[in-house]
């Protein structure tokens, strides 16, 4: 677009086309005179060139390219002869046919172009080039009158100057030279082996390809139990190399087997997909391993990201459609790997997590069992004159400690091996207000059945809603805590009331469900003793929520 603008040309599209299409209508007509057709050729050639920057915009020609296509055109012009005019009508033919399934006018413009190129080839140029008896003269010279007519309306639609680059279908395009060879070598074929007249071979060879096309339409689609062509094709591209679906079945047999490791499954999977019989090795990296299995090649796909680097190199030079396979196979591995990667990861964390929640459990109860050792160190400290009764605290209460601290010193040495222990609910129920004797807090029971009970659940939620309760007297002096108690037929719940101030509703929100952060303690003692609660089947929750009223209540469901 050097001489020329390229609004001008972009205006001008359908008007050039058209002026091209005559030009080499008008110098195949007048082939008898070479001059003629010559000077003709050149306009056509002119035309050309004017309308290959608007056909294909988004190429340039270099000075390079443009050096090559003027020397094949003074080549053509010179060796001009009767073979090679057909060349450059199917060449021509395939440019015009890959622009013809664009949209709006344009698409009328070029479908007037392809028709005319498509019957000069089989009307008059390949008669005329195998010497065949087609239409008698005066027809023929009708004929090209005809054609040159048809072409008068790409000069009056108006062409978008707006259009930006279309894409060019040039497989459609090769599709459509190739049905046009077909008809005019078996046209020519059956002209000969029949010796019948060309028109009649003609009519036979387009029957001919009609119910060839017609069939293949019909079987192209699944229909009467057959999967139909357009699933074997869809395979064959699918399995280039393959067969593709054994080697995804290996891969995910690997990958459901979740004792592997990440990089075993990683180093397994190559094998299998080493070999297939096009690929000569695969080249892996990942931050614990760095291998090549099999041998290098020229020819090689590479896929990364950054945690793994696979490459592929393959025994010959690899397509577009084994570009996309072989780019499909590592993608594949790739996600399975990296999945394996996370699920261990996830494993780790899990298990991080489980150790976690058990020392801070176990930290929890000695936190308790330390708040009772106070206590007693408290009462042996008084004066001389109540040493009696500290003396039957210390009696009650060390056996207590003593148990619960050896069954803390258990879950250490061994916390895979929980047991819990069951105990009647008037026997707890009793050792609670003995544990609790002379704190100022409130005991209170309907009990009407003694079930058993998880003596693990009811001390741990116990201890830890009363420890809370004390803790929260220490900022509200008057508060004052009961422990009420019901059983009967069906539930049991056990109660913890304080008279204190609600918890607030940024704390509600995260009770039971999360770690929540505490400065007056470790923040999981509710946390665990609601998954606790939950797996010996029974449910914590905060019943009441008022000031004066806050009630946490532990159920049966």
């Amino acid at each position: 677009m050097s001489f020329l603008s390229e609004k001008l040309l972009l205006g001008n599209e359908n008007r050039l086309l058209g002026l091209m299409m005559v030009s080499l209508i008008a110098a195949i007509s007048f082939s008898d005179n070479i001059n003629l057709s010559r000077s003709l050729f050149i306009t056509h050639f002119g035309f050309f060139l004017m309308w290959q920057p608007v056909y294909k915009q988004e190429v340039d020609f270099s000075l390079g390219k443009l050096t090559g296509l003027l020397g094949f055109i003074g080549v053509f012009i010179v060796w001009l002869n009767v073979w090679l005019t057909p060349f450059w009508m199917l060449l021509l033919l395939s440019l015009l046919t890959g622009r013809i399934f664009s949209q709006g006018m344009g698409r009328v413009a070029y479908g007037i172009a392809v028709i005319v190129l498509f019957l000069q080839l089989i009307l008059i140029t390949t008669p005329e080039l195998f010497n065949l008896h087609g239409f008698p003269k005066a027809v023929m010279a009708m004929l090209g009158l005809l054609l040159i007519l048809i072409l008068l309306p790409l000069f009056f639609i108006k062409s978008d100057e707006h259009r930006h680059g279309t894409h060019v279908d040039f497989i459609r395009g090769f599709l459509i030279v190739i049905l046009t060879l077909f008809l005019c070598m078996g046209s020519v074929l059956v002209t000969f082996t029949a010796n019948i007249p060309y028109i009649q071979s003609l009519a036979s060879t387009i029957i001919i390809a009609a119910l060839f096309l017609l069939i293949t339409a019909l079987l192209w689609s699944p229909r009467g139990g057959f999967s139909g062509f357009a699933q074997l094709w869809e395979k064959y591209l699918l399995n280039i190399g393959g067969p593709f679906e054994q080697w995804i079945s290996q891969l995910s047999s690997l990958e459901a087997n979740t004792s592997l490791e990440p990089d075993y499954f990683l180093n397994t999977s190559i094998k299998y997909l080493q070999e297939r019989h096009w690929i000569s090795g695969i080249y892996c990296k990942t931050d614990k391993t760095d291998g090549l299995l099999g041998d290098r090649s020229r020819h090689q796909v590479t896929v990364s990201d950054d945690k793994v680097e696979l490459t592929l190199y393959a025994f010959s030079p690899i397509g577009p459609a084994l570009l996309l396979h072989t780019k499909l196979l590592l993608s594949v591995l790739m996600f399975y790997y990296k999945a394996k990667v996370q699920e261990r990861q996830l494993t780790k964390q899990a298990h991080l997590r489980a150790i976690y929640e058990t020392g801070s459990k176990l930290t929890h109860d000695v936190k308790n069992i330390l708040q009772s050792t106070k206590t007693l160190t408290q009462a042996v400290m008084l004066e001389d004159e109540r040493s009696t009764e500290a003396y039957q605290i210390l009696k009650k209460q060390l056996p207590l400690l003593t148990e619960r601290l050896q069954a803390t010193l258990d879950k250490l040495s061994a916390p895979t091996l929980e047991t819990s222990e069951s105990i009647s609910l008037k026997t707890w129920w009793q050792e609670v207000q003995s544990k609790y004797a002379g704190r100022d807090i409130n005991f209170s029971e309907s009990i009407h059945t003694d079930p058993l009970i998880p003596i693990e659940v009811f001390n741990t939620v116990t201890e830890n809603l009363l420890d809370n309760a004390r803790s929260k007297r220490m900022m509200q002096p008057d508060l004052s805590i009961t422990v009420t108690l019901q059983a009967d037929n069906k539930n049991v719940n056990l109660r913890v009331l304080d008279s204190g101030s609600p918890v607030s509703e940024e704390t509600r929100a995260q009770l039971f469900n999360e770690v929540i952060f505490s400065e007056s303690g470790f923040g999981i003692g509710l946390y665990q003793s609601s998954q606790l609660a939950k797996r010996a089947g029974y449910r914590l929750l905060l019943e009441s929520n008022n000031r004066g009223n806050v009630c946490f209540c532990l159920s049966s469901r």
